[in-house]
């Protein structure tokens, strides 16, 4: 577990203390007193400073989402650490001396070389110690994050599951009503042509992991048709394509993501004929961002938040990469990733 800032404080304090006791009953003289860098509680003052130093580089690169499981990366934890490490030392030793209460000798090539060598092996020992502990406790630190994702995942996929209808029942009543409609009444027609295709998208893929960019952008399309018809220019979609016919097809992300973010920005803004709300679409070869005019309800929507959390759950099983959410004054930006599919193996092409 990491230490607290209070941990290293009150261990300094201590250690101080006892350097000060120590020398204080050995130096009957002022002259007498100071204090000397291969003194044990400088050797554990040392050792404590290692152990800071590698949990602040862990925590950085945590925040950063740069931290793994790698021996490479607690490789670059340690020789990052020990640049770091032998900079304060040198500099907390010239200190001292320079005060008056430490001494040192840095007239002679075999001094500095010494004092060198012992820093350099006293991290790495302590160092080398420490990195298995860190190690584990990174680990299971993912294992929880990963076990909430999977939970968020799973809630998200069972709320979804419970929304749905039978799938026969609705189709039935669509054709019904479709055959009650005029057949000059177009825009009713087209209304039920679209909620079908929306609709059979969904029962379709609702099982599935992940399907490819065309697809769930055709989806959306027809999804931003169901809500022209329903709220006409309240809301104006923009959609800008930036990305290959081959990346559309090959590139994938979680089905429903988009209605899922269109169906956000309906629900927590206001938006009217005078005053349309814009929604805009951007598709990149590595991510799509969907952008939308920040205009908050007076009273926020019934689980406001849910909706956002669970898809960030369900693409964090699937992306390296997080889903970013910027949020200012005037507009409301949510980045989802997109997942390179798997390579197949060379085998897999093979005929039995």
């Amino acid at each position: 577990m990491r230490k607290k800032p209070w941990f290293y404080v009150f261990v300094l304090g201590l250690s101080v203390l006892l350097a000060l006791y120590t020398r204080l009953t050995m130096a009957v003289r002022p002259e007498e007193f100071y204090l000397f860098p291969d003194a044990p509680f400088w050797t554990f003052l040392e050792a404590l400073l290692v152990v800071y130093l590698l949990d602040r580089l862990h925590a950085r690169a945590t925040q950063q989402g740069r931290a793994s499981g790698r021996a490479g990366y607690y490789f670059g934890l340690l020789w990052r650490g020990a640049l770091l490490f032998i900079l304060l030392k040198q500099l907390l030793q010239a200190a001292l001396v320079l005060s008056g209460v430490g001494q040192g000798d840095y007239g002679s090539w075999y001094a500095v070389a010494r004092g060198f060598s012992s820093d350099v092996f006293l991290y790495l020992l302590v160092g080398s110690i420490y990195l298995p502990f860190l190690y584990q406790q990174h680990a299971g630190q993912v294992r929880l994050e990963l076990e909430r994702l999977e939970k968020e995942a799973a809630r998200a996929k069972l709320q979804a599951l419970q929304q749905h209808v039978d799938p026969h029942f609705l189709f039935n009543n669509l054709n019904i009503l479709a055959a009650l409609i005029e057949p000059g009444n177009e825009a009713a027609h087209a209304y039920i042509g679209h909620l079908a295709d929306v609709y059979r998208y969904l029962v379709r893929t609702r099982e599935q992991e992940v399907v490819p960019v065309a697809e769930e952008l055709t989806f959306a399309r027809g999804y931003c048709e169901l809500l022209r018809c329903r709220f006409g220019a309240a809301y104006q979609f923009e959609e800008e394509v930036q990305a290959t016919p081959e990346q559309l097809h090959n590139l994938l992300l979680p089905p429903g993501v988009l209605q899922e973010l269109l169906t956000n920005a309906v629900k927590h803004n206001l938006a009217s004929r005078s005053q349309p709300l814009h929604i805009s679409l951007r598709v990149l070869p590595t991510e799509i961002e969907v952008r939308n005019d920040r205009r908050p309800r007076p009273h926020p929507a019934p689980g406001a938040g849910s909706g956002l959390a669970g898809l960030q759950a369900r693409v964090a099983l699937l992306a390296a990469a997080p889903v970013r959410v910027t949020a200012t004054d005037e507009s409301f930006t949510v980045t989802l990733p997109l997942v390179a599919p798997l390579p197949i193996p060379a085998h897999a092409h093979s005929a039995d």
